[in-house]
């Protein structure tokens, strides 16, 4: 039982598992405010505005559905309900690929740029109020690296696996 307490512990520095579970109640606490406030101002969730924020970030603002699964960690299928209910709302469209008709793209509508717009101020101003009031730049600029550190290294040793079954983004 003590060598259970040690591991939790933070006398000796923060071991790997406690600063994984840390991780993940941070994560649900800032998915979840984020998740409200973009209901609230733009009737999108947090999965939602995500993939609308990277399709609208491609330099054509046009990403077919398997690069938009492999940016986000959600399953193929999780981003196609996302495409649904977005192509629903006018927010985006389908197109077939000029070079492969076989291939489907999908394109940011000028509606959906509009609500790309809006949501991506919504989580600047919450990672301002929800993160950055606890962190120092510093300390932000630190963890970015560390945490794009630890998906590269976690998706290089799973083989770059996509739709890590995570979110698969079933609200919108």
């Amino acid at each position: 039982m003590a060598e259970r307490a040690r591991v939790m512990g933070r006398d000796e520095g923060l071991s790997p598992v406690a600063a994984t579970l840390s991780l993940f109640q941070a994560h649900r606490l800032l998915v979840a405010s984020l998740d409200r406030r973009l209901l609230a101002a733009v009737g999108l969730t947090l999965s939602a505005a995500e993939v609308l924020v990277r399709l609208g970030a491609a330099a054509d603002g046009t990403r077919g559905m398997i690069d938009l699964a492999e940016d986000t960690c959600f399953s193929k299928s999780g981003v196609s309900r996302i495409m649904d209910r977005l192509e629903r709302r006018r927010l985006v469209r389908r197109r077939v690929s000029p070079e492969d008709r076989r291939h489907t793209l999908m394109e940011v509508t000028e509606i959906g740029r509009e609500v790309m717009w809006e949501s991506l101020a919504i989580m600047q101003l919450a990672a301002e109020e929800d993160f950055a009031r606890y962190l120092s730049d510093a300390d932000i600029s630190a963890l970015a690296d560390r945490l794009e550190q630890l998906v590269a290294g976690i998706r290089g040793a799973e083989g770059g696996i996509s739709g890590a079954r995570a979110g698969t983004g079933e609200r919108l």
